[in-house]
């Protein structure tokens, strides 16, 4: 009997470091798999924090997106993806504005309104969601169906303070797997991270905007057009070209004020405003001087063709309906405006700024409702 014991002792004693050494490679492997999901954890933390500090350095809106979707693809490896906005001009359309592996006519295909069923359901969840999570609504299922027809798959709401700023859609990813959770979460903080990102940009963009801008005609201000006469003034310079300056004033603008009041001389010059930008090209500079005088600066245009624009100009404004204009002499509302071209008349900016004003003061004291070249005083 004591021999069999002694055996089955012996038989369990040589299993005993099977046992041991199976649970010692269970444990070291379950270290293992937990190291590499810290080291992973860490790697993506450390990737989301270097793709902040970029996005947040960047103030140009499409350098932004064009970033974004860069580091969309290198973490998440997407087969498309493309950020839809809304804007100024039409803030309830939310257009394709970047985009990646689609098609332009793709894309467009994925233009949505505010008022889009998708968007009411979407709105509620504010979540990342899937082309398969398919809402109790036929209405809504439509746009699903179109992101799926051009290779979509998750859908991202791009919001700011309860408000919408557009979408961001990815397709499958090119291994084929599908998107873990940790993946989902990460799109969403991306998503979150540019929704940040873009409301500084515009926030820039508006505050630089305003610095520069007269608040009454939103025309620039006499800040910005003396930066920009100085700074075409030196390209005039460097590439040999002409550059001509006009400055005008409203005759008779005390009368209108006097006998109208403010609003309506406010309004007057709001509205001529507007008739000096219709009438100049997109590459000329109008901006407003100081009280009813205004200036036009036209690159690579010498006197002949400044004083062509300047007559038609002074016609354009003769003959606009400008609110009770009968009660200015003559029964109309007039200009009279100076002309002074680089290099033959001033070659400094100061310099050509005083020659229109002289030539702006002759047009006054000879009459009014004319165009003078300074060339002409000579």
């Amino acid at each position: 009997m004591s021999h069999f014991l002694l055996v089955e002792s012996k038989e369990i004693l040589e299993k005993q470091p099977t046992v041991v050494t199976s649970v010692e490679t269970e444990t070291a492997n379950q270290l293992q798999r937990l190291n590499n999901q810290l080291r992973k954890q860490l790697y993506d933390l450390h990737n989301l924090f270097e793709i902040t500090l970029e996005l947040n350095s960047i103030l140009d809106e499409n350098q932004l997106l064009h970033a974004y979707l860069l580091n969309l693809f290198g973490l998440l490896s997407p087969k498309i993806a493309l950020i839809l906005l809304n804007s100024e001009n039409d803030p309830h359309t939310f257009t394709p504005i970047c985009y990646r592996g689609l098609s332009q006519e793709k894309a467009r295909h994925l233009t949505i309104h505010s008022t889009d069923k998708f968007l009411e359901i979407f709105s509620k969840n504010k979540q990342v969601v899937t082309v398969e999570e398919q809402p109790n609504d036929n209405m809504a299922i439509d746009y699903l169906k179109k992101v799926q027809s051009v290779g979509g798959y998750l859908i991202a709401p791009l919001t700011r303070r309860n408000k919408y700023m557009g979408l961001i859609i990815l397709g499958e990813k090119f291994n084929k797997r599908t998107y873990s959770q940790s993946e989902k979460e990460m799109f969403s903080l991306l998503t979150n991270f540019l929704a940040v990102a873009l409301s500084n940009v515009r926030l820039y963009k508006e505050m630089e905007r305003v610095s520069v801008t007269d608040p009454l005609t939103n025309l620039f201000n006499r800040r910005y057009f003396e930066n920009f006469l100085q700074n075409e003034i030196a390209r005039a310079r460097r590439f040999n070209q002409p550059l001509s300056l006009v400055m005008m004033d409203v005759d008779y603008f005390k009368n209108y004020n006097d006998v109208l009041g403010h609003p309506a001389g406010d309004k007057l010059l709001k509205d001529l405003a507007k008739v000096l930008k219709k009438t100049a090209r997109r590459s000329d500079i109008v901006a407003r001087y100081g009280g009813e005088e205004f200036c036009v600066i036209l690159p690579q245009i010498s006197g002949k063709g400044a004083s062509s624009f300047s007559e038609r100009l002074r016609n354009i404004v003769y003959t606009y309906p400008f609110q009770k204009r009968e009660i200015q002499p003559g029964g109309h509302l007039t200009i009279s405006l100076g002309v002074a071209t680089y290099p033959y008349d001033a070659m400094m900016m100061k310099e050509l700024i005083h020659k229109a004003d002289t030539a702006l003061y002759h047009a006054k004291k000879t009459g009014r409702n004319k165009v003078v070249l300074y060339s002409q005083l000579q």
